[in-house]
């Protein structure tokens, strides 16, 4: 085997001789499957910097790596010396590679697991029981689920349960950088969105650095945002996830238009009018501001009012104003 091939990289631990990532994909004849938007970030510079993103990392803590592909990233996991790995990868073709990588660990004494399974139905609780270890999650997320999963794991953490029954786990993800922004964005910035308000209530989110797309194989159209994101130790609202989701998805559905067009949306015609003006009273929030306009606390304000107005009147509460008329 070449130099190049059995090189170690150091970057704190000394790992024992291994393929490069590039030998690997070759050697494996792993080729990105689009449609499960796959691509490979093969810079072990950049993988070692994502995983600095995550923090300290005690020797007792776990990691769990979403879609670890060839296993960058988690070569870099490896150097900072975990108790435990824990792999979730959609794609079997990978378990080989990724098996080399268990090898590798076990003779650091570091324990790696690794599950074939779709993140988005992968039952956190029943493969990780013990809460007294520290998670962080770490993912070079694939753009298709993305924003599917923060919103999962958003509703995770306002419930306490999968990885979140501690207040301490973390996110370090990647995401499309106008995700990312989007992700991040403060008030009245023109990226703000549902997606900004629904991380800045349970979480504090930080965009860390950008990506360029070209240092992914095979190249995105787009360049790549690593965000941070910490769960507050005390979530700025009580109210049920679901409930508050519902209203800032319908504020933000008009964004452009005054934010009472998309609140008033969640009533019947009939009395939509006259209920908008009087929760936007009670909410002690100006109506004729844009979305993107309007804060955390306003939004919050906005969903009491709601959550208020249908224990009232609890059949407006299944009402849809996209069902057929």
């Amino acid at each position: 085997m070449s130099e190049a091939a059995v090189r170690v990289l150091k970057s704190g631990l000394r790992l024992p001789p291994l393929p490069t990532l590039r030998d690997i994909v070759k050697l494996y004849n792993l080729r990105a499957v689009k449609q499960l938007s796959q691509n490979f970030l093969m810079d072990e510079r950049l993988t070692d910097k994502i995983v600095k993103q995550c923090g300290r990392m005690d020797s007792n803590d776990v990691i769990l790596e979403v879609g670890p592909g060839p296993g960058g990233i988690t070569r870099s996991i490896i150097r900072r010396e975990p108790k435990h790995i824990v792999l979730v990868e959609k794609d079997a073709r990978f378990v080989p590679t990724l098996e080399l990588l268990r090898e590798c660990a076990a003779s650091l004494n570091i324990q790696v697991q690794i599950f074939v399974d779709d993140i988005l139905t992968f039952n956190i609780e029943n493969h990780l029981p013990d809460i007294t270890q520290r998670l962080h999650l770490i993912g070079n997320l694939p753009f298709a689920i993305s924003t599917r999963l923060l919103i999962n794991w958003l509703e995770d953490v306002s419930l306490r349960r999968g990885a979140f029954r501690r207040p301490d786990t973390c996110m370090t993800l990647t995401f499309q950088k106008e995700v990312a922004e989007r992700i991040c964005a403060p008030l009245g910035h023109e990226q703000r969105c549902r997606l900004s308000v629904m991380s800045q209530i349970w979480t504090q989110p930080f965009l860390k650095f950008v990506i360029p797309g070209a240092a992914f194989v095979p190249k995105p159209e787009v360049d790549v945002g690593v965000v941070k994101l910490m769960p507050l130790k005390e979530p700025k609202t009580t109210l049920d996830f679901s409930l508050v989701e519902k209203v800032v998805r319908h504020i933000f559905n008009m964004r452009q238009k005054y934010c009472r067009r998309g609140f008033e949306t969640l009533f019947p015609p009939d009395q939509r009018e006259s209920v908008t003006f009087e929760l936007f009273k009670e909410a002690d929030v100006e109506d004729t501001v844009r979305p993107f306009q309007l804060s955390v606390d306003e939004c919050l304000r906005l969903a009491t009012a709601y959550s208020n107005f249908i224990q009232k009147n609890p059949e407006v509460e299944s009402y849809n104003f996209r069902a057929p008329k």
